[in-house]
Order: C-alpha cells, then structure tokens, then sequence
C-alpha cells in the first residue's frame, strides 16, 4: 500500500503545477470579511520555497520511494516540464517574464481549548501561493481549505513538523492544517483521539489565527470571492465532518466564513459502527486503534468512564506488554506502523498482520452489554456523525467497500440519514484503506475540491 501511495505522489508532483495558481496579480474588490475580533496568534516560522524546492522537501523524509517505478532523473524531467509549462500560463496571464512559482508556509500558535475546556495554546500551519520576480509576490487565492490531517503517532509528522501532500493538492486555495491537541506544540499531552467536538473547535479557532495572519501579512488573502470548504481522509475525514457539523451548527458562523461543503474520505463517523464491525470481523489490521480510542474516552469523558481503567478492558496477555505500548504512544516517536508491529510480534496470525479481537480485550469489553461496554459506548454516542443533525450544506463522501481500517459501515450509515446533501464516491474494488486515502488524494488534486 506505501509503494501505491509513492507511485501516486509521483503522478501528482509531475501535475501538480498544472493546478490553478491564480489567474492575475490584479486587485479586487474585497467582499465583507469574516469576524477575528480578539484572535491572537503567534508567528513561530515563515518560509517561502520555490515549487522545485517543494519536490526535495516532500522526498526529505523518505517516505516517497524514487525507485518505486520511475528514477530520480526521470521525476526531475516530468517535474520540470510541467513547472515549465505553468510558468508560461502565468507569465501570460500577468503579462511579464522570468516568475518562478512557489509557496508561502507560516507555521503559528494559536488559542484555543482542551477536552477539559481549558484554554491551551495549540499549532497549525497556513500555505498560499507565491511568485518570485523582483522578490516574493502573492497570488490571490480562489478558496481557503481547511485540511485535516489523518491518524499519526510520531509528532514528526504533525503538519507543523513535516510537509503534508495532502497541503499541495487543492489548487490555488489558502490551506490550513491544524496539528491538534497532543502533536506539534502539545506534543507532551495527550492526543483526545476521534472526539470530534474538540476536534472541530480546535479547527476552527485555527481557521480564524491563520485568516488573521493572512489579513496581517498578505492583503491578496482578503480579495476575491472565497469561499470555504473542509476536507481530509480517515482522522482527516472524520474531523472534517465533525467541523461541517460544527458549521452546520453555528450558521451566522457559516455564512460569515462562506463555508461550501466538505469532502470526507474514509472517515470513522460512527465509533459504534467502527468497533461492532471490528468484533464482527473478528480480526485487526490496526490495532493501535483500540488503545487510542480507550484512551481518548478515558480521558475526554471521565463522568462516564471514571469506574474504570484501562487495564479492565484488555486481556491479561495484552496488559502484559501494555506498557511497551503505552510508552510507544507517549513518546510522540513511533509511527502507526511501528505501533501496530508490536501487536504483531505478540499477536500475530500466521505471521500476518493481523491480531484477533479477543487475544487483546478482556471477556468483558467482548460483551456489548456488559456495563463497562455500555458506558464506553455511551461516550461514542457523543461522537456519533451520523445521527442527531441533518447537513444544511453538501457533503462529498469518498470510501472503499473493502477498506480494512475504516468499516464501509461508516459511510452507509452517514449516506442513509443524510439524503439529497451528501454524495458518495466509492474507490475501486479491491482497495485497502490507506490506498484509498491516496486515491482520494489524487481525485481531489485531478477534480478539484
């Protein structure tokens, strides 16, 4: 799946500089802009990077294989070609010579709340498109995009920390992408995995510091008609339409950002669905998972889950090696598929990544009516995206029936309750959950938002 995911990289960074970088260094008039009345911020980094420069930082870490299907030499050519054929369109349409396109990246914190509604400083990052002259020029953007980012582990990839190519896909947009509590600035804390109010207020309230930013540092951001839309794949997807609901919500608040819709690709919506479907399954091809979530509840809702530990929900041969797993989580240092690998090695079925339910949940979390399983499922109620609300706003939903990670459930009980206003792409037959996500990521960059 890694070696599909790099194959897709290649594809898009030889097309991404075809995507719209904005039409014209023209101004134009400004429509009534959103309320940032009181949002601070703090300006931690800001960089400018050339759209060559942004091919070396997404390969800086190793995760896109140049040898997977095309060489080196052969990416730099197909990458060249299309910067050059960008470049002409926009030297046309400014009506100069010799621009060299590129990318702003300001790397902010910002105020907001914890799941214990504390106020919390949190990090995020805001990208817009840039071209170099006689200096750095901005390009007026068509959207702004709020992008949430999937599952991860090690703080290394928080978007604050890394270059996410899901940031390089929508065209000519304002991107924003919140770290979330527990990565980047809050590493040391605890991630409040899948709880999607706080997921959406944290969004957010990072959505208003980086328009400031944008209105502070760079007036293009305040021309043209904008609009907003939120989108992400798996964490990503759920979050986006736990922000939609947020929206959904909060109209006067939606009216004001000129929110469109979102775009939500194999997203957990429902935790019931996700972990019924898991136990009916009866094996894991994530199981970190489990100790993710148990964690998140544990702590985001301890009116409910206050009578019990996590220890009461796992087996004895998985309370033995929990503490290499906790420590694992706790570090900000090990990626999903290092965490996962330590299930494997304990658990394994037939030297296959795979692990069974009941190896690692103790009799009691195996029965759903049990009263610890019910108060575990009352706090998923409370995250439950598919049930209490009716989106006022269009979705797009994008998943695979054959997603491994994310039960297709998810979607089908979203598509039944939520009528007219939500679409469904399916991915490919056949295709796995973390090939799926890349897939979407394609069709955005190829279709659009």
């Amino acid at each position: 799946m890694k070696d599909i995911k790099n194959r897709l990289l290649l594809l898009m960074l030889a097309l991404m500089l075809t995507a719209a970088c904005g039409s014209d260094d023209g101004e134009a008039t400004a429509p009534a802009a959103p309320s940032v009345d009181g949002v601070e911020y703090e300006i931690l980094s800001a960089e400018d990077f050339t759209a060559e420069e942004l091919m070396t930082k997404l390969f800086a870490d190793g995760s896109a294989n140049l040898g997977a299907g095309i060489d080196a030499s052969t990416l730099r050519t197909m990458f060249l070609d299309a910067l050059g054929k960008r470049t002409r369109e926009l030297e046309e349409a400014l009506g100069v010579k010799g621009i060299t396109l590129g990318y702003r990246r300001v790397k902010y914190l910002y105020n907001s709340t914890d799941h214990q509604g504390n106020p919390v400083k949190l990090s995020s990052v805001v990208y817009w498109n840039r071209y170099k002259l006689d200096g750095w020029h901005d390009v007026t953007p068509d959207n702004i995009c709020l992008v949430e980012h999937y599952t991860i582990t090690s703080d290394a990839e928080a978007p604050s920390n890394s270059y996410p190519l899901e940031a390089h896909i929508t065209g000519n947009s304002v991107v924003v992408m919140p770290d979330y509590l527990g990565y980047g600035y809050t590493a040391e804390r605890l991630h409040p995995y899948l709880n999607y109010d706080l997921a959406a207020v944290n969004s957010i309230d990072a959505l208003k510091a980086a328009y400031t930013i944008c209105r502070d540092h760079s007036p293009k951001m305040l021309a043209g008609s904008w609009s907003l839309s939120v989108l992400g794949a798996s964490q990503g997807g759920s979050n986006a339409l736990a922000v939609h609901k947020y929206l959904d919500a909060n109209p006067t608040l939606a009216r004001e950002w000129r929110f469109s819709h979102s775009y939500c690709a194999a997203g957990a919506y429902s935790l019931a669905e996700t972990i019924s479907t898991y136990l009916r399954w009866g094996e894991l091809e994530y199981p970190v998972v489990l100790p993710l979530v148990l964690k998140s509840m544990i702590a985001s809702y301890p009116e409910i889950m206050g009578a019990y530990s996590e220890e009461d929900f796992y087996s004895p041969e998985y309370n033995a090696i929990k503490p290499l797993v906790d420590a694992a989580l706790a570090d900000k240092k090990h990626t999903t598929t290092q965490i996962n690998a330590i299930f494997f090695d304990h658990f394994g079925v037939d030297g296959k990544g795979k692990v069974l339910p009941r190896d690692i949940l103790s009799a009691e979390a195996m029965d759903f009516s049990s009263p610890m399983m019910k108060a575990l499922f009352a706090c998923f109620e409370k995250n439950d995206l598919t049930k209490g609300w009716t989106p006022k706003h269009p979705v797009k939903f994008y998943h695979s029936k054959d997603d491994n990670v994310v039960p297709y459930e998810n979607v089908e009980a979203a598509m039944a309750v939520f009528g007219t206003m939500a679409t469904l792409q399916n991915a490919p037959a056949g295709t796995k959950h973390v090939e799926s996500c890349a897939m979407w990521m394609f069709a955005v960059f190829m279709g659009g938002i």
